[in-house]
């Protein structure tokens, strides 16, 4: 789990001179856990299967089989709950993005815009997302770019993904070695996978991302475990 501070780095400074090595140092340090077995959804939540739980729809670029996004951490947990499920943990989320590789991709160690929803090399410095090589400017429909080796959809890109832990930066210093479940509170959450608005260095599954759990984002949804 985790990945050296350079490997991040490297992938940033490939698209953005302005990147600091700090950003990714809750990455490390690389270490080892040991996860019960769990199930993850293949997908990540559409609108249409949130509106017929939640009877809301709150995300802006709308489409039934696209991603819910604009949910707090709060709408994804109570969605999880209310189908006996919950949010997978910062570990479980990470294993299941991995799959049964340790590359710094899912597959494999060079970005690839047909391989996930992400702002590629013709996406400029402006954060203009007209120029997509993978043809989506926002979010896709779920499962439109090709699975993980589990079989897993979009766990790189499309969307940020919320999860159940808090976010300390040094968290991985301290982490219990089997099933860690993350600080045990916090001012802001975890949120993993990248989306459409990210360069590669954001997809990998490495990356971490933090945010305060009521906040909305139209680049964040999320899937669930049990």
């Amino acid at each position: 789990m985790g990945a050296e501070n350079n490997q991040g780095y490297q992938s940033c400074v490939a698209y953005n001179e302005t990147c600091k090595e700090k950003w990714f140092n809750d990455e490390a340090p690389v270490h080892r856990v040991k996860l019960d077995g769990f199930h993850i959804d293949i997908y990540e939540v559409t609108q249409k299967d949130f509106k017929r739980v939640m009877e809301k729809n709150p995300s802006e670029f709308k489409g039934s089989s696209r991603p819910v996004e604009n949910v707090t951490w709060f709408d994804a947990k109570e969605y999880c709950r209310q189908l006996g499920k919950r949010l997978p943990t910062e570990a479980e989320w990470e294993r299941a993005a991995r799959g049964e590789s340790n590359s710094v991709f899912p597959w494999g160690d060079k970005a690839g815009s047909e391989k996930a929803n992400f702002c590629d090399a013709q996406c400029d410095k402006g954060w203009k997302v007209d120029q997509f090589n993978d043809g989506y400017s926002n979010t896709a429909p779920v499962g439109s770019f090709p699975p993980n080796s589990y079989g897993l959809f979009d766990m790189a890109g499309n969307v940020y993904e919320w999860v159940s832990d808090w976010h300390d930066e040094d968290y991985y210093r301290i982490s219990p070695k089997e099933n860690p479940r993350g600080p045990k509170s916090g001012k802001k959450k975890v949120m993993r996978g990248g989306s459409w608005i990210n360069y590669a260095t954001g997809v990998r599954p490495a990356d971490r991302t933090d945010s305060k759990p009521n906040a909305r984002m139209d680049f964040v949804g999320f899937r669930c475990a049990r």
